[in-house]
């Protein structure tokens, strides 16, 4: 099992807080059947307790500053972490947010990170008199933790609904994790004659303790005689400033002062000794994420009357021993009547059965996957946003230095980052000269769009753009209460260098103003509007743009991307040269919030089942998509464009690439892309369960095998040796064929099976390595596919394989060119990064993801995709 890693701001005994308590029991608990190491994230010296056992990670971090102290720590757990590890971190102050913003950055795509919820601020600030004025920052950082995380560990069922209703996440993301119960004996009681009322735990504000000295003094005033006994430390109360047992003391009238004591911290061991007489125990916390000193005073066999938070959902009530109150002041001081009246009552709480919460340990038995990376970085993506708008929303009014950046000239500005350090930061006090230049260039950037937006209106009415009865293609161009963008959308239409084509914008059911009136006076040559009278979605609004298309070929477009000039003629041109082709696809540029370009992978029917390598502005064949019925409108949350590829697939027709950069992607706040990348995982299992057939155990198996063997080798006969070993015989059938490892063995007696697989594995676990080698003269090579179609994949380095194995007569060339599996020439004409998706995979044979995977019932398994060679 992989090493648990437990990161924490507390650490009991080093440093205080409930918190510290549990990693410190749980990792004494677990420590035995797994490896289990502690980050202490702390600005105090704390020398680990020796005799743990267990190796404490001290990590220094600010005293103050919610994200700075974040950030210190990802830094450093960075270098800690190895990949497999399981992260668990608190929520409290957002100290896990940086973590998983940056989990690719800090290569920790291959850790389960998990996070504890013990209780985020928004929760905690209604159950204090007054709330810190700060609390908004770690308060969105907490949330987003939770949204982020692989796992988020729960105390009890009643947070589950939280988790999922308040914040967002996942059903299936969320486990219940109780904390441990110490095992306390079950007391001998000796009930006082006059009523006592424990109140155990630390005092405060959030903890309730005002509640408990209000609701007793009720009674007190009514003639009930009572005793109030807090167990516990002192705490602080924001609301007076003061301590809390001070703010209580001045609650209490002199003559009642005889009915409270405070007795201060009691060791767990003399807790039955403190409680013997105890009529109940009183948990009025306003918050809880599970109050351990409730379940505690339940396995003693005291009553407990506690108020109806969802840390006592389905474990505590009357059936387990729990008198439940409103959480109001007149309804504790309720359940104290109640119980200060009726031995009765006592009796038949104190003798009900014990709540369980549950195992403690079972949340570790198991370890599942992270999230796939696309949904961390969507996620990661979404949060980003969320906390840039908080922050500009949070920024303070421009003081004097910014409004004079306003006017300095540009090349001014540049030689700000050349004058000293120190005094850069001073200006940095209220505004930075980089902050200066982004408004510049976000200003140019719009002045250039309303030019190109104009140009394309002085050509409609110089009548450059005459009605076409026939046109060649139509673009579809959805709208949902969103025109920002829809000019610079249009006008790389009508910039086209194809001239037969028309526009169909589709507006699905805006309730916007601006986007109706704007779109009801978009009076264009060659384009309509139609209206949606509701939001029916991204994939409706893409078939009735479709249905009522002239076009031999589609482009669904959105409205906030563009298409480059020549996009229409070079693939028009590629479709046409491939009549069973479905549809043309090409490269994008990412462009305004991200600047990069998009490199796909070359299609193969099997990556295709892992993931979409299509990008979704494709030019499509009406014949095509009148033959599978068009876009499934019921997926409405993304990924409608990859399950009609695969429907496309399944059909008979193939794609063609086109590897050009020729489709401009707008990526910008939180989009659909955005939220259909966060939601990866979910839109994998909808497109699987559209078809069950393609991922069926074995038929999905045999997809592999066919597209994606594990080794392709040139022999002198195509015979297939293993069923992950396929064989050709020259090298130029390589251009035909898919296997992550090719080697030639032509000349050898035989093809050395089991040898191929081991230098394969070799590779697997070398992701880096170019080839595989043995010792024999000349040695037998193994070599990554990737490497041999494209010099520039980046891949180096030889492993050696322990073997005499020689090689056969034949030899692979340095450089075997095949189509779209090198990054373009022209793609560095933008002068931005290229990102690509990696034309390989995970080589071994997998099950499905999501699980083995089986046809419905009745219905027979649909047989691999099939697709003509590429």
């Amino acid at each position: 099992m992989s090493r648990l890693l437990f990161v924490t701001t507390e650490l009991h005994p080093e440093l205080s807080g409930g918190a510290g308590v549990l990693v410190d029991t749980l990792a004494r608990l677990l420590s035995p059947t797994r490896e289990v190491e502690i980050v202490l994230a702390t600005t105090e010296p704390a020398e680990p307790d020796p005799g743990r056992g267990i190796e404490v990670h001290r990590v220094e971090i600010p005293a103050t500053g919610f994200r700075e102290r974040s950030r210190a720590l990802s830094d450093a757990l960075a270098a800690i972490a190895r990949p497999g590890d399981r992260i668990e971190i608190q929520d409290f102050e957002g100290i896990a947010f940086d973590t998983l913003l940056r989990r690719h950055e800090l290569d920790l795509t291959r850790c389960l990170v998990t996070v504890r919820f013990h209780g985020p601020y928004d929760l905690l600030a209604p159950a204090m008199d007054t709330a810190p004025d700060d609390w908004e920052l770690p308060s969105l950082m907490e949330q987003e933790a939770y949204r982020m995380a692989d796992l988020v560990l729960v105390p009890a069922p009643g947070h589950v609904r939280t988790l999922i209703e308040r914040y967002g996440v996942d059903a299936d993301r969320v486990v219940v994790a109780p904390p441990p119960v110490a095992p306390l004996p079950r007391l001998e009681r000796r009930p006082s004659a006059r009523p006592v009322f424990a109140v155990v735990g630390r005092l405060g504000e959030m903890k309730g303790s005002q509640d408990a000295v209000a609701a007793a003094l009720a009674l007190l005033e009514e003639g009930v005689d009572l005793e109030v006994r807090f167990v516990g430390g002192d705490g602080w109360s924001p609301t007076t400033g003061t301590w809390m047992s001070q703010r209580l003391g001045s609650m209490i009238p002199n003559r009642f002062r005889g009915s409270f004591t405070f007795m201060g911290p009691v060791d767990r061991e003399r807790l039955p000794e403190v409680l013997a007489d105890a009529t109940a125990v009183i948990a009025p916390g306003r918050f809880e994420s599970f109050c351990l000193a409730a379940h505690e005073a339940r396995r003693m066999g005291l009553p407990v009357v506690l108020p109806d938070l969802p840390a006592y959902e389905g474990l505590l009530d009357e059936h387990t021993g729990a008198l439940v109150y409103d959480r109001t002041v007149n309804g504790l001081a309720g359940a104290m009547r109640r119980l200060a009246t009726d031995p009765g009552l006592q009796a038949s709480l104190a003798s009900a059965p014990i709540p369980d919460p549950g195992d403690p340990l079972a949340a570790y038995a198991t370890d599942p996957r992270p999230r796939h990376p696309r949904t961390q970085a969507g996620l990661a993506t979404a949060a980003a946003q969320r906390m840039e708008a908080f922050m500009a929303a949070h920024l303070p009014p421009p003081g004097l230095r910014r409004r004079i950046y306003r006017f300095l000239p540009s090349d001014w500005l540049h030689r700000i980052r050349f004058l000293p350090w120190r005094l850069q930061q001073k200006l940095y006090d209220e505004a930075t000269w980089h902050e200066e230049l982004v408004r510049r260039h976000h200003a140019r950037v719009a002045k250039q769009a309303r030019e190109r937006v104009e140009a394309v209106q002085r050509r409609i009415a110089a009548g450059d753009f005459p009605e076409v009865e026939s046109p060649d293609v139509t673009f579809v161009v959805p709208v949902h209460d969103d025109v920002r963008y829809l000019g610079e959308t249009l006008a790389s239409i009508y910039e086209q260098t194809h001239p037969s084509w028309e526009v169909i914008v589709v507006d699905d059911g805006s309730t916007d103003p601006e986007t109706r009136s704007h779109l009801e006076a978009l009076d264009w040559p060659r384009l309509r509007v139609v209206r949606h009278e509701t939001n029916r979605g991204l994939p409706a609004a893409r078939n009735t743009g479709m249905r009522q298309a002239r076009g031999r070929f589609f482009v669904p477009l959105d409205s906030d991307d563009e298409v480059e000039p020549t996009y229409l003629e070079e693939m028009i041109a590629a479709l046409e040269a491939n009549p069973r082709a479905a549809y043309a696809h090409c490269y994008a540029r990412l462009y305004q919030d991200i600047d990069a370009i998009w490199i796909t992978r070359p299609f193969n029917p099997y990556w295709q089942l892992l993931g979409n390598g299509v990008i979704g502005c494709v030019l499509l064949r009406r014949d095509a998509y009148e033959q599978v019925g068009g876009y499934d409108e019921s997926m409405t949350l993304g990924n409608e464009d990859w399950e009609m590829w695969l429907r496309l697939m399944e059909a008979g027709w193939d794609q063609v690439l086109v590897p050009r950069v020729l489709f401009d992607y707008r990526k910008h706040g939180i989009s659909m892309s955005v939220r259909t990348e966060a939601r990866f995982e979910e839109g994998r299992r909808m497109v699987r369960d559209r078809h069950r057939g393609l991922y069926e155990t074995a038929a999905f198996r045999a997809c592999k095998e066919r597209w994606y063997p594990l080794v392709t080798v040139v022999a002198d006969t195509t015979d297939r040796p293993h069923p992950e070993v396929e064989a050709v015989t020259s090298v130029d059938g390589l251009l035909d064929t898919w296997g992550k490892y090719v080697a030639d063995v032509r000349g050898l007696e035989e093809v050395p099976v089991d040898l191929l697989l081991e230098m394969a594995a070799a590779l697997e676990d070398e992701p880096s390595a170019e080839r595989a080698v043995t010792s024999g003269s000349p040695p037998l090579v193994l070599r990554r596919r990737w490497s041999l179609h494209d010099p520039g994949s980046g891949h180096a380095g030889v492993v050696a394989i322990p073997s005499p194995q020689p090689g056969g007569t034949g030899s692979l060339p340095d450089h075997l060119p095949r189509h779209g599996w090198s990054v373009p020439a022209d793609a560095g004409r933008w002068g931005v990064p290229v990102q690509r998706q990696a034309p390989e995979g995970s080589g071994p044979r997998p099950a499905p993801w999501g699980g083995e995977g089986h046809a419905p019932k009745n219905q027979k398994a649909k047989p691999s995709p099939r697709a003509p060679p590429p």
